[in-house]
Formats: structure tokens, C-alpha cells, sequence
């Protein structure tokens, strides 16, 4: 139904309404000038079927059921030709022109995205399209929207878009810290926002700068989207977190760690590598747990993904927002309002946003939540991605 909104609204735009108009007009006059013309001889004694006669001539189908015989309604009929064939070609080139027009608009990133519940990424450097294939590898089998928000020109997208047919991936050309922008690229009706280091910038120093005035944005336009941001630097990761940054990735935060084990324990970084590999078999999954599983421990859990093929190594969380509620009494004390000034000061609101909480190797007799998911390696074919 959604669909056929938008198709309706693109096809009522630019000129068609006129042209619809005109050929209504002609359709009618036609139909009224062969009733008088033709005096009610024959098959024109009607209005409805002088009508009909005259839709037919006007789109050159022509059936020859129906042929005027006095000269006063062939010249008529040669008119109503001449007119239809002007009118259906302006109709038809109508509907051409605005589909080719929105298709134009689309590539370069000027179109209005209606998607909901999808993931948007913003800004182009080396890892974009690392991203993309490891975000389609991921999700194999599902089939995830995704629209890029870039300052680049329509020709890099235009071999992007059908390489990564299966993202059904959309173009939005333009400035991510703008609001008009990001409502473009649907920023709230979208479940998560992907934010990257733009490499585009003249001055790698602003790198981080736009990055935060960016996530400001998005969390003023939707505070419940889930905001991923990658930085350049690590003295700005404080920054994020009073921006409401879910998460905040530093580029290069393991090289260091993952040269050093490669140093004195080989064996260790290729393990990780693989883990971390869209591609491989045996990569890290998130997956929920059965029901039946619930309150009861980890290691009963782990042996059941163990049948599976599956090697259970920790569990997550969306962990409950701290409300000012949950630490504030009924009275009104100084203290009282004290914190909660400083909650509003933080930009809280009274409530802390929900967390994602990762427990891993977590003890044995640990009891399994409602809310908890399992974090496995390997599956291949019998996990479900």
C-alpha cells in the first residue's frame, strides 16, 4: 500500500495532470460533435457509444465497427485523429519523463528514501566498501536496506548499487551533519546509523569534528536509533560518549595488541582473523536462545550449541535504562533535586539510554536471562545467520 503511494505521487507529478485533463476534454467534445454531426445515424445514436468511438480512434486501435458517413463527421473523426495521437504521446511521454526523471534523481543521490527499520551509513573512506561486503556476508540470509550518505559523485555509485544488489542499497548525496540531509536518507524511521571517518575532508584533523557534530544530529532527529561512529583519534572517544554514541570504535585499536601476540604466540591473530571474517565458516554469530532454555544455566546452553556445531563463548544483553526513579524517593529533597538536575545536565532526560552488555566465558551455573543472546563461533551451514 506504501508502495503504491509513492508510485501514485510520482506519477501525478509534473505535467500529467494536464495532459489527462486535455484528453478527457478531447474525449468528450469528440463524443458530443459526432452525435451532432452524424445526426443519430446508424452506431452513432448514442452518446456513451460515440464516446467509445471516439477513445478508440483517439489511441489508433481502430476497430471499424463504427465509421461516420456524412462529411461533416469525417472531418470531424481526422481532427479527433490528429488531436489523439498529439494527446496519447504527450500522455505516454509524460509518464516516461517523470519515472526517468526520479531514476536521474535516485542516482545522483537527490531522492527521498522511504525505507523503515534500515541501517544507514554515513561517509566514504577506505573501509566503506570493506563494510558493505562483511555487512552482506553477515546477513547472508537475510536481506537488510541499507542507504549510503556520501559527498561523492553519482559515478562511484553507479557500479556500488548493483554490486550490492542483495543490500538493496540506496544513494543519498549530501552532507550528514545537515538535518535536511539526513531526513532524506530517513534517518527517523532507521534502527541503526553507521557513522565513518570522512575521508574526503581537506583537513584530516576535522575528521573526528564532523564525526561528533554529526552524532549530535542524528540523536536530536531520533534518540532511539542505535548510533555505531568509527574515530580517528582516542582523546575524542569522551566526546562521543556525551553525544549518546552507542558505541565507539577507535581506528587501529588492535593493530598494536594483535602485532604483539603475532610477536610471541603465533597462531592467536590468524584465529582472530578468522573469526572476524564475513566469509569464514567459523566467525563469530550472534543468535537468540531457545526459549526452553531460559533460567537455566549456561553450561546446559553451551552443550546443546555444541550438538549443533556451535561453540558457545559468552552471552549479551540490552541492559534495562537507569532511570532517576530507581534512585530518587518520594520526597522532594534537596538531594533529590539536585540529581535529578544533573541527570537533565547530562543530557539524560531522568534516563539513562539502554546498553549492550557482553559477558564472555561467563561461569558455568550462570543463569540464562529472557534477554540474553548467545555469542557462538563456527556453524557454517547450521547456524542461522
Amino acid at each position: 500500500m506504501k508502495n503504491f503511494k509513492a508510485y501514485f505521487r510520482t506519477v501525478t507529478g509534473g505535467n500529467l495532470p494536464r495532459v489527462v485533463v486535455f484528453l478527457l476534454v478531447a474525449l468528450l467534445a469528440g463524443g458530443v460533435a459526432m452525435v451532432l454531426a452524424e445526426g443519430g445515424r446508424g452506431t452513432f445514436g448514442s452518446f456513451f457509444a460515440s464516446v467509445w468511438w471516439a477513445l478508440v480512434t483517439m489511441t489508433t486501435v481502430g476497430y471499424g465497427d463504427m465509421v461516420p458517413v456524412t462529411t461533416t463527421g469525417r472531418i470531424i473523426a481526422s481532427i479527433i485523429i490528429i488531436v489523439g495521437v498529439i494527446l496519447v504521446s504527450m500522455f505516454t511521454a509524460a509518464i516516461s519523463s517523470i519515472f526517468v526523471a526520479a531514476k536521474i534523481r535516485e542516482g545522483k543521490g537527490l531522492q527521498q528514501v522511504k525505507y523503515r527499520n534500515h541501517i544507514i551509513l554515513c561517509g566514504w573512506c577506505h573501509i566503506t566498501r570493506q563494510y558493505l561486503e562483511s555487512l552482506a556476508g553477515v546477513l547472508r540470509r537475510k536481506s537488510p536496506q541499507v542507504v549510503l550518505v556520501a559527498d561523492i559523485p553519482g559515478s562511484v555509485t553507479e557500479d556500488l548499487i548493483p554490486e550490492f544488489a542483495s543490500l538493496e542499497l540506496k544513494y543519498v548525496r549530501g552532507d550528514w551533519t545537515q538535518e535536511a540531509i539526513l531526513k532524506r536518507a530517513g534517518v527517523k524511521s532507521a534502527r541503526t546509523v553507521v557513522i565513518l571517518p570522512d575521508e574526503t575532508q581537506s583537513d584530516p584533523t576535522k575528521m573526528d569534528e564532523k564525526t561528533i557534530l554529526a552524532t549530535l544530529t542524528i540523536k536530536a532527529l531520533n534518540p532511539k536509533v542505535r548510533l555505531l561512529v568509527h574515530i580517528m583519534h582516542r582523546d575524542n572517544k569522551v566526546f562521543l560518549q556525551r553525544a549518546n554514541a552507542d558505541e565507539i570504535f577507535i581506528s587501529d585499536e588492535l593493530a598494536g595488541y594483535l602485532l604483539a601476540v603475532h610477536s610471541v604466540a603465533a597462531g592467536v591473530p590468524q584465529v582472530v582473523r578468522e573469526m572476524l571474517s564475513a566469509e569464514a565458516d567459523n566467525r563469530l554469530r550472534n543468535l537468540p536462545i531457545p526459549s526452553e532454555f531460559v533460567d537455566k544455566t549456561f553450561a546446559e546452553l553451551s552443550e546443546n550449541f555444541f550438538k549443533k556445531g556451535l561453540i558457545l563463548i559468552g552471552l549479551a544483553r540490552e541492559e534495562d535504562p537507569l532511570e532517576a526513579a530507581d534512585i530518587l524517593t518520594a520526597d522532594t529533597s534537596a538531594l533529590d533535586a539536585f540529581i535529578r538536575r544533573k541527570f537533565e545536565e547530562a543530557g539524560m532526560d531522568a534516563a539513562e539510554r539502554s546498553r549492550l552488555r557482553a559477558r564472555l566465558n561467563p561461569d558455568r551455573d550462570t543463569i540464562i536471562g529472557r534477554k540474553d543472546q548467545a555469542v557462538v563461533i563456527g556453524g557454517g551451514s547450521s547456524a542461522n545467520d
